[in-house]
C-alpha cells in the first residue's frame, strides 16, 4: 500500500500522543507507576472494541504526552472492529513486549492519510469512542508506510488541544509527586536509516532535527512538536545495531531538572535506576530506571545541563 516519496505530507504531525502498551492486567501495569509517584487516569473503555484502558500523563499544554496501558478484555469483539491492530497488540502482549505502537497527533488526519496513500489508496480513517458513544477522535493506520520503521498511527482528536490540556488538568491528570517535566524523546530502531528518514520526511512531514554519531551508530533526531522520535542506525556494517530488526523501542526519555534528586528519590521508592553519567546527546546527564520494573517500559530520566 505504502511507499516513499520525495514529497512532504499535506499536514505534517503535529505533536508525539502517546506509546501504546498492551498489558494483561491494567491495575498490575500501573501499580508501579503509582509507587513510584505518578497518577494514573481511572479505567476507561472504548465503545465497540473491546478495549480499555489507563493512562498517565505529563506535560504543560501543547506538550503533552501520555502513556497508555491497554487491556483487550473481549478478543472477539476487537478483532471485529480492528483485527491489524488488534493483532499488533496481542503480539506485543503474549511476546512481553512492552510499547507496541507509537501514536502521533496531527490536525488534519484526512490529509495525512491521503499524503501516505500507495497503490492500494489511502489508510482508512476509523472513529473511537468512549464507553457511552462520547467521541475521542479519528485515527488512522501507519503501518503501510514503507521503512517506518515502528507500528505506527494518527490521531485527530474531537476536542482542541487547549482543552483537552485544560480538562485533563481540571481532572488532576498531571498532578504526580515524582518529578518529570515532559517527554524528551523516544527511540525507533531503524538499520535502514535513509530510508526511514525518507519517510518520515517526505511522508509524514517531520524535518530534521539534528544528528549524533557514536558508539556505532547514527541518531537522527526527527522533531515533533517539542520531542524528538530518534531513528537509531547503524554507523558502519561492524555496528552492534546493522542485525537489530526495526521497532519501536520500549523506553521513554524524560526531562527532570536535578537528575541525582530524582534517581535518589526512586531509590527510595524501591526501584534501582542506573547512576547518572553523561548521555550521549551533547549537554545531558541520564539515568534509567529498567523496564521490568515498570510494566516494560524503561523510564530514561535526562537533564539538560
Amino acid at each position: 500500500m505504502a511507499r516513499v516519496g520525495r514529497r512532504m505530507a499535506a499536514m505534517p504531525v503535529n505533536w508525539i500522543d502517546h506509546i501504546v502498551v498492551p498489558v494483561a492486567s491494567l491495575d498490575e501495569a500501573a501499580a508501579p507507576y503509582e509507587k513510584l509517584g505518578l497518577h494514573l487516569t481511572a479505567r476507561a473503555r472504548h465503545d465497540g472494541l473491546g478495549t480499555e484502558n489507563r493512562a498517565m500523563f505529563v506535560g504543560s499544554g501543547a506538550n503533552d504526552f501520555y502513556l497508555e496501558f491497554l487491556a483487550i478484555p473481549d478478543r472477539e469483539m476487537a478483532r471485529a472492529a480492528a483485527p491489524e491492530r488488534t493483532a499488533i497488540y496481542l503480539a506485543a502482549l503474549d511476546a512481553g513486549k512492552g510499547a507496541a505502537r507509537l501514536m502521533l497527533g496531527t490536525e488534519d488526519i484526512a490529509g495525512l492519510a491521503s499524503s501516505v496513500a500507495g497503490a492500494d489508496g489511502a489508510p482508512a480513517v476509523q472513529s473511537v469512542a468512549r464507553e457511552g458513544g462520547a467521541k475521542i477522535g479519528d485515527v488512522t493506520a501507519l503501518e503501510g508506510v514503507a521503512n517506518l520503521a515502528a507500528s505506527a498511527g494518527a490521531i485527530q482528536y474531537a476536542e482542541g488541544r487547549n482543552g483537552q490540556h485544560e480538562r485533563r488538568a481540571a481532572a488532576g491528570y498531571f498532578v504526580h509527586n515524582f518529578p518529570l517535566k515532559r517527554l524528551d524523546h523516544l527511540a525507533v530502531m531503524a538499520p535502514d536509516i535513509e530510508a526511514s528518514t525518507a519517510a518520515w520526511r517526505d511522508l509524514l512531514g517531520v524535518p530534521v532535527h539534528g544528528e549524533v554519531r557514536g558508539r556505532g551508530m547514527i541518531i537522527r533526531q526527527m522533531k515533533i512538536g517539542d520531542a524528538i522520535v530518534e531513528l537509531l542506525g547503524p554507523e558502519s556494517a561492524d555496528s552492534p545495531l546493522a542485525s537489530r530488526p526495526p521497532g519501536l523501542s520500549s523506553m521513554a526519555a524524560w526531562e527532570v531538572d536535578d537528575i541525582e534528586s530524582a534517581v535518589a528519590l526512586a531509590r527510595e521508592r524501591g526501584f534501582s535506576p542506573s547512576d547518572p553519567v553523561d548521555g550521549i546527546l551533547p549537554g545531558t546527564r541520564v539515568a534509567t530506571i529498567p523496564g521490568a520494573e515498570l510494566a516494560g517500559v524503561g523510564m530514561q530520566l535526562l537533564q539538560y545541563v
